[in-house]
């Protein structure tokens, strides 16, 4: 099995070597650039030095597609959208991650993951879907607006979790 590690994996300050029994640990450049300072910066110095490889998905496309399927495009950032790019390209792989929108892309395209630690050992329990509604008219959006506004009455557009 192969691992993918996102910046919370960093962040907790949990992961102190790479762990065992498997084939490869891997982080995106991406999270690199968020890791910059203090023990979590050393820390993943460290990693990098004991084995940890830096690789780029070679698209995101389908991670993209996945999370607009879910609705959380507009609330991951691109560092969490390479992670999950990552880890659909990789064969048998898990990622370590806090981050529940994160999860709940890897949950809907059926990849495993585990906390990092940093808020616990909390993780979503179900596939949540989003949609996206204007508080002034009530219009629904299947995507989120541009600077959350609502482009009918310029209210404020906030998401919903979809009811199955």
């Amino acid at each position: 099995m192969k691992l993918v590690l996102d910046t919370s994996a960093f962040l907790s300050g949990r992961m102190t070597a790479l762990p065992s029994g498997f084939i490869g640990v891997y982080i995106t450049t991406l999270v690199r650039s968020e890791v910059t300072r203090g023990a979590p910066a050393r820390l993943l110095e460290n990693l990098l030095a004991s084995g940890l490889t830096v690789r780029d998905p070679l698209s995101s496309v389908k991670a993209e597609e996945a999370a607009a399927a879910t609705g959380d495009i507009g609330n991951l950032s691109s560092a969490d959208i390479s992670v999950i790019a990552l880890a659909m390209e990789l064969e048998d792989a898990s990622v370590v991650t806090d981050d529940f929108r994160v999860q709940n892309v890897l949950s809907s395209v059926g990849i495993a993951f585990e906390p990092a630690g940093e808020i616990g050992e909390k993780k979503i329990q179900t596939v949540w879907k989003w949609t996206y509604r204007c508080r002034g008219c009530g219009r629904y959006f299947k995507e989120p607006q541009k600077m959350d506004e609502c482009p009918v009455c310029g209210s404020n557009v906030r998401p919903y979790r979809k009811r199955p």
